[in-house]
């Protein structure tokens, strides 16, 4: 693990000279939706496990995503598979799903306005 306190500044590529076939996120809204956002407390081993509580980086009570929620939803892109066989996601990937969600959503505001 790394932890840090202080800011840490990078940028991943996303360039187009790097992509082919590109193209939106089908079906990103029920995705979103059905992948939504939890609250949740982890279990005392996975606190253990990460150094105990400390308030900063390893807190009881926490929110996100269960990946499970994102196979089950069809978007396993965002999943990971640990070596030790538990589920890992990733966030960044996310917000291409949100940025793509909110789209679908304007389009259907435009549909009802008459647009």
């Amino acid at each position: 693990q790394i932890r840090a306190t202080d800011n840490i500044t990078a940028y991943a590529a996303s360039d187009a000279k790097w992509k082919t076939n590109v193209r939106p996120i089908p079906n990103a809204l029920a995705k979103a939706v059905a992948i939504g956002g939890k609250l949740f407390d982890w279990t005392d081993e996975y606190i253990a496990k990460n150094g105990g509580e400390d308030g900063y980086f390893v807190r009881k009570e926490d929110f996100g995503i269960v990946a499970q929620d994102a196979i089950a939803a069809g978007f396993s892109e965002v999943t990971r598979t640990r070596p030790d066989g538990t589920l890992a996601v990733d966030y960044e990937k996310l917000s291409a799903l949100a940025l793509q969600a909110v789209a679908e959503l304007y389009l259907e505001v435009q549909k009802l306005k008459g647009n």
